[in-house]
Order: C-alpha cells, then structure tokens, then sequence
C-alpha cells in the first residue's frame, strides 16, 4: 500500500512538472471526491485564519467531526506544509466564497448516503451533456 501511495504522489509530480495536473486530477477523481479534497482545503484555510471548527462544519455543510478532528492536527502543526506551500499568497477567502456558492453542489452534512444526491446531480448533468 505504501508503495502504491508513493507512485500516486510521484504521478502527480509528474504531471505537475508538465502542468498538467488538474487534467489529471479530474480524471482519476470523481467530482464528489473532488468537492471533499476542495472542503478540506477549505477547513485547513479557515483553520488558518481562526475560525472555530463549528462555525467551518456550519459554513462548508458538513458533520461537526472533520473540521474539530483537523483543527487538533492542526494545532500541532500538521498541515504548515498545506498552508504555506498549497495556499500560497491568494486570497483563500475568495476560494472559499466560490466553494460556499457552488451551485447547490455540497452535499448534506451527515448520514451513510449524504453522497447520493450530490451522484445523482452529477450524473443528470452528465447525461444531459451526452
């Protein structure tokens, strides 16, 4: 499994190094996966700007349980590399913003299928592309 996790991280370097990343991206995960890596992205940014993990879980439409399990990692400091390195110098409150207002895209907070809807819109829109 190990090695499996190192060559998906060394995929993605290269594809980074041929800017090519976010194609990759899209491909191998599907939007619904895509839409959680943008809400933890979002609650590390929101972490880092001091919003308490209750007020992340209530803004980003998700269980109370990620955002407080993230904010222990990063109060030890887990996620310095993420801050400084993935967000960078942009204003992450506009990224924000643009998660918050994704369309009706978020999904329902809690429950065993809180991801059905979200495949079910998905798959409508694909279809009607089709």
């Amino acid at each position: 499994m190990n090695k499996l996790q190192d060559e998906l991280t060394r995929s993605f370097e290269r594809a980074l190094n041929n800017r090519k990343a976010r194609q990759v991206f899209n491909e191998l995960f599907t939007r619904t996966e895509r839409v959680m890596f943008a809400k933890r992205l979002a609650v590390i940014g929101m972490l880092s700007r001091g919003v308490p993990p209750h007020v992340i879980a209530e803004s980003l439409s998700m269980s109370s349980s990620t955002p407080e399990r993230m904010s222990i990692g990063f109060d030890r400091g887990k996620y310095d590399f993420v801050v400084k390195e993935a967000l960078g110098q942009k204003d992450f409150w506009q990224i924000i913003d643009s998660v918050l207002s994704g369309g009706g895209w978020m999904p329902p907070r809690v429950g065993g299928k809180r991801w059905k809807n979200l495949d079910k819109i998905i798959y409508k829109e694909n279809l009607s592309k089709s």
